[in-house]
């Protein structure tokens, strides 16, 4: 029932833009020359597969701002979140459950075209990322395991179709490749204290698709 209800929450967040697109289309006939806006607001959903054994894919959601920096360029800065499911076994986590992913976004997008209807862009940019675990289960006398905090590198493509001088549709490809282990809990050490390669390193790479809503000012 829970994932039901986030699946119709995105296909209900996609019908808004689409609705958008309609309505407001015809009130282009003032002209748009379809340059970037200097500050806008945004609003993303999609999904997210993430790629290291056992783990699954899920729905994503975030929003944020943008601020063109350059003729070419402009930053985004947005907080997404979203949950996959995890195996038993996977990253020696002895109880299968959920991994949750919140991600404060520093983007830098590089735009191919400035001005027009589509714009397409390159993205590339750094994420700071926290990691929670809810285990389904866990067996008594068994110590806690917790995933540790990392920064990921953001890489990715996507492009932005220009509605009115105000409102915008972006479309994004990303990778959100974020390295980290999982540690027994509570931590008795400080993290600086344990050295990463001494660790079972998870590649927690999620390949990350989605629509979003921009209202420019």
């Amino acid at each position: 029932m829970k994932n039901r209800m986030k699946a119709f929450a995105g296909l209900a967040v996609s019908a808004v833009a689409l609705a958008g697109t309609i309505v407001l289309t015809p009130f282009e006939a003032r002209g748009d020359d379809g340059v970037l806006p200097r500050f806008a607001v945004e609003f993303d959903c999609g999904r997210t597969s993430v790629k290291e054994t056992g783990f699954g894919s899920g729905w994503r959601y975030g929003g944020g701002v943008f601020f063109r920096t350059g003729h070419r360029m402009g930053v985004e800065i947005m907080l997404e979140s979203f949950g996959v499911p995890v195996a038993a076994g996977a990253g020696e986590l002895v109880s299968a459950g959920k991994m949750t992913m919140t991600t404060l976004l520093i983007n830098e997008q590089l735009f191919v075209l400035t001005r027009g209807r589509i714009l397409p862009f390159a993205l590339m940019g750094i994420g700071f990322t926290f990691i929670g675990y809810a285990p389904d289960s866990w067996p008594e006398n068994t110590p806690r395991k917790g995933f540790v905090d990392r920064l990921g590198l953001q890489l990715g493509g996507g492009l932005v179709f220009r509605v009115s001088h105000r409102l915008s549709i972006t479309a994004k490809a990303r990778y959100n490749l974020v390295k980290t282990w999982i540690e027994t809990l509570p931590r008795t050490d400080p993290i600086r204290d344990t050295p990463p390669l001494d660790q079972n390193m998870l590649n927690l790479y999620g390949l990350e698709l989605g629509l979003g809503v921009r209202l420019g000012f």
